[in-house]
Formats: structure tokens, C-alpha cells, sequence
């Protein structure tokens, strides 16, 4: 509770101290090329930073050829063959592992499929990765002696575990992906009063390097060349970053074609360079990689599609289906349903797959940004008036013993406090000083009018024979009626050592 009546108030103290001044000043110093050099200048603290709003759209165009395993003849694609479009990226394909297959009955090749010869694990109805087992455990091959497996329903044969049978494109990483942005700045106004926009559309020609790369190019990192990405896949995050500065937008004259009726001439116009124009993404495109390629699983990326086909056109192709799907390598204890034919082509694809991301600010002049990080720095500088104190207190070298007698002091308010005057503190004083009154006799009170001391008071009565007793101690008591002496509220006289005293008129002519 003794806190609440008191008051602190800071204390302007000079301190004539080459140590102090020469600290406090490097700091000031430092602080302000804080402000200058990094909230202005590095962080625009001048500007007003909106987000940027954009909309990107990707498109990849090109062709390729892999030799076919079955036939060794040069298989043609293009983008539509292997490129898969989604709402965040594109994936081109740069491997395939292709699988033909038909609904029918045939050996499973999963670790879950595998079984004994001698003992049979395999459960009738049950499900398995590669479809509904049969109950039968069968070898995987002629010899009685091979690895056995349960014999499954569904589509066969299955994917192979071992990716075996890899098609490698040749020239998909001379596809071109073409990158079309759009961006606006809200709140942002040009001179006409329009939402300042910009785009990469450069007219109708697009432009290698600006909004058309190669997809080589474009997935290629420090850490990985295009080879390992189109061999194994890769999952990547393409991050398309804005900044731009709205303010240095200025028009100079430059020599364009002008289109005058029919005729095309030369004339000067004043040509916007800088400001929203000026506008553009960081290139190279910064490019994170989602998935992680020392990584033991998953490491890579790959997709699968399938793919129509039909091999039973004749009758008699029901009945030799085998060697018309499988002409080289027909696999073993495989039966497809003839009577009900359905066949399809699996495609398991590596290939890098892109995901696009967009982000990036506008900045302009803006008056009110300017004046809240001037005020914050200067906020800034009484930093060093705490330092400079710090140091002069606890520091060796620079703390002085007369530095708190400087800085602090500590006094006591009695003719000014307000709260004392209202709850009564000047009325409890003067009635201690009638109470003191009354003790003393009520007909009288004693006056003392002391003048000069006695070791002096012979020589100045020789000096001045004239003037009786000049330089005597003197004592005179006068006697005062109870009714003649004022009342305390009115003339108050000053109270030193308990008696009143008064100042003796006479004086040393």
C-alpha cells in the first residue's frame, strides 16, 4: 500500500563524462543507421505490402519414342499419351512398365501370396493384394520344385514386384512446359484508377527462359541431374515468388509502330518502363523436393493408368488369347475367361511430377507506414539511455559511487499533497498546535528578543556611551492578553525548535 503514494518521475542529470558521452552517442550512431539502413531501406519500412493474387496455368507439349519389348519396334508418344494434368501441377511420364492383362485365374506374385508345397496356407475366398484367392497353392513355373504361390481371381497376370520390363523415353526432356501467370495487386491503383495487374504473356510469342522452359530445365536441382529424376521420379514443389515494387513506374519516349488506318508508321510514345511492368517473378524458380530421395521407401515418384484394348476380336482368337496378348513370354498357369473376355493395358509410369505454388507481395509509398517506422526507431533510441545508465551503474570503468546521488533522490511532498489537504491532514496539524497553546498559561505568553552576545556587549557600550545598554544582552518579556493573540488559521508565525521567535528590530546604526 506505500507504493500508491508514491510517485516517480525521470530526472535529467548532465553528466560531464567523455566515457559516457562517447558510449552513448556510438549508440544513438548505431541505432540510427538501423533505422535508416535496415527498417527503410533493406525492409522498405516506407511501402505498404499487399499479397499478390494470381492464377497460373501450365501446359506441356512434345514426343518421345521407346522401343517395345515384345515387338523391339520404336513406339511414338506425345504429351497427351504421358502427361496427367491436376489442379495444383502436372506429371510427364519418362519410364513406362507396361502389363497386359485379361480377367481370368492365375498365380499371385506378393509376399501374401506365396505359399508351400508341403503345406498348403492358401484360403478359399480370401483376399489377397492381387485379387480373391482359389484355395490352390501351384508352382510358379513347369519344375514341381519352384516357388509355389496361391492362385488368385482377378486380373491376369499381376504387376510384376520387380519392375523388370522398364521402357526409357528417349527425348522427353526436350518437352516444353509452357507457364502462364496472371497476377493482380488489391488495393493498388494505377493513375486511371484501375487494380494494377500484371502478366507474362509477353504479346502472343512466348519466350524460352520467361514463360516457356524445358521440362529438363525446369526439374533439374544442385543435387540431382535430369537422368536420376527420370529414372526413379521425383515429387517436387515449383514455388513461382513475387515481389514488386509498384513505385518506380516512370514513362519514357521510345520509337513505336503505330497503326494509322491502313498504314503502319513510326511514332514517339510514352512508354511505361518500371512500376507494374517492372514486375516479375524470381528466376530460376526456386524448387523444393516433397519427396525424399535417400529415403529407402517410396523415394521417387510413379503413377499407373490403364489403358483399353482388345484381343478378342475373332473366335478364334478366344482360343489361342494367349499367344495373341503374350506372343513372347506367355505366362504360366494362367487361364482367362473366354466366354466373357475383358482386357485392359496396366501402365506404371516414373517420370517427375510438378507441383506449382505461387506467392509474392506488392509494395508502394504509403505515408502512414512511413511514419510508424520512424516513430519505431525513434522508440528505438532510448535503448541507448538504458544502456548509457547501465553501464554507469554496474560496469567497471564507467560506474561511479556519486552516480545514484546524481540520479536519484528521494522527497517528500507535505504544502502540495491534495489527498492529505482533502482528507482532513492540515486541520489534525493545527489542532496539535492549539493544543500545545492551551498547556501554556492562559494570561500570557513569552516573547524573547535576543540580540547580540555578552562577549561583545562592553566593547560596544564604549563605543556608543550615548545609546544605553547598545550591545547588552537583553531580555525583555512583554506580556500579551489571551484576547490579543491572533488565531492560528489566520497568521501562523514559523515554528522552530518547539518556540516562537521573531527577529529583532533594532539594528547596527
Amino acid at each position: 500500500m506505500d507504493s500508491l503514494g508514491q510517485y516517480t518521475t525521470p530526472k535529467q542529470v548532465l553528466i560531464k563524462s567523455k566515457s559516457l558521452g562517447v558510449l552513448y552517442y556510438f549508440l544513438v550512431l548505431l541505432i540510427s543507421f538501423y533505422i535508416v539502413g535496415f527498417l527503410l531501406y533493406k525492409e522498405n519500412g516506407y511501402q505498404k505490402s499487399v499479397p499478390a493474387e494470381g492464377v497460373l496455368a501450365i501446359k506441356v507439349k512434345g514426343t518421345a519414342a521407346t522401343n517395345e519389348t515384345e515387338t523391339g519396334e520404336k513406339r511414338v508418344y506425345d504429351a497427351n499419351d504421358l502427361v496427367q494434368y491436376s489442379s495444383d501441377g502436372v506429371f510427364v511420364a519418362t519410364r513406362l512398365v507396361k502389363t497386359m492383362q485379361a480377367k481370368g485365374t492365375c498365380l499371385g506374385v506378393s509376399k501374401d501370396e506365396v505359399c508351400s508345397k508341403g503345406k498348403n496356407t492358401c484360403v478359399k475366398g480370401s483376399y489377397s493384394r492381387n485379387g480373391r484367392q482359389t484355395g490352390k497353392c501351384l508352382p510358379s513355373t513347369s519344375d514341381p520344385n519352384s516357388a509355389h504361390f496361391c492362385e488368385i481371381k482377378g486380373w491376369c497376370p499381376p504387376e510384376a514386384e520387380e519392375d523388370d520390363d522398364v521402357l526409357p523415353l528417349e527425348n522427353v526432356g526436350n518437352f516444353t512446359v509452357f507457364i502462364r501467370m496472371n497476377v493482380k495487386f488489391p488495393g493498388m491503383y494505377n493513375e486511371n484508377g484501375e487494380e494494377m495487374r500484371w502478366d507474362n504473356a509477353n504479346g502472343t510469342e512466348p519466350r524460352m527462359g520467361w514463360n516457356l522452359f524445358s521440362l529438363e530445365n525446369i526439374t533439374q536441382t544442385d543435387d540431382k541431374n535430369f537422368t536420376e529424376i527420370s529414372t526413379y521420379g521425383s515429387d517436387q514443389m515449383l514455388n513461382v515468388y513475387f515481389d514488386c515494387n509498384l513505385d518506380e513506374g516512370v514513362k519514357v519516349p521510345k520509337p513505336q509502330s503505330v497503326l494509322n488506318g491502313d498504314n503502319e508508321t513510326l511514332a514517339t510514345v510514352a512508354i511505361e518502363e518500371g512500376g507494374v511492368q517492372t514486375c516479375s517473378p524470381e528466376i530460376p524458380f526456386v524448387i523444393d523436393r516433397v519427396d525424399n530421395p535417400l529415403a529407402e521407401l517410396s523415394s521417387g515418384y510413379n503413377t499407373r493408368w490403364i489403358s483399353a484394348v482388345n484381343h478378342f476380336t475373332t473366335p478364334n482368337a478366344k482360343l489361342t488369347n494367349m499367344t495373341n496378348m503374350f506372343p513372347l513370354n506367355p505366362p504360366y498357369n494362367c487361364r482367362f475367361d473366354t466366354k466373357n473376355p475383358e482386357t485392359r493395358l496396366l501402365t506404371k509410369a516414373y517420370g517427375p511430377r510438378l507441383r506449382i505454388q505461387f506467392s509474392g507481395v506488392g509494395r508502394r509509398f504509403d505515408v502512414v507506414m512511413l511514419t510508424q517506422t520512424i516513430g519505431a526507431g525513434i522508440a528505438l533510441l532510448g535503448i541507448a539511455v538504458v544502456i548509457t545508465d547501465a553501464f554507469a551503474k554496474y560496469i567497471p570503468g564507467f560506474k561511479k559511487q556519486s552516480y545514484d546521488v546524481w540520479k536519484f533522490e528521494e522527497h517528500v511532498d507535505e504544502e502540495g499533497d491534495l489527498l492529505k489537504s482533502y482528507f482532513g491532514g492540515d486541520s489534525k496539524f493545527n489542532s496539535q498546535q492549539q493544543q500545545q497553546q492551551q498547556q501554556q498559561p492562559a494570561q500570557q505568553q513569552k516573547i524573547s528578543y535576543r540580540h547580540s552576545s555578552s562577549s561583545s556587549s562592553s566593547k560596544s557600550q564604549q563605543q556608543h556611551p550615548s545609546i544605553p545598554g547598545y550591545g547588552a544582552t537583553t531580555t525583555t518579556i512583554t506580556t500579551l492578553p489571551a484576547t490579543a493573540a491572533q488565531p492560528l488559521e489566520e497568521k501562523a508565525p514559523k515554528k522552530t525548535g518547539g518556540l516562537f521567535r521573531s527577529r529583532s528590530l533594532l539594528r547596527k546604526s
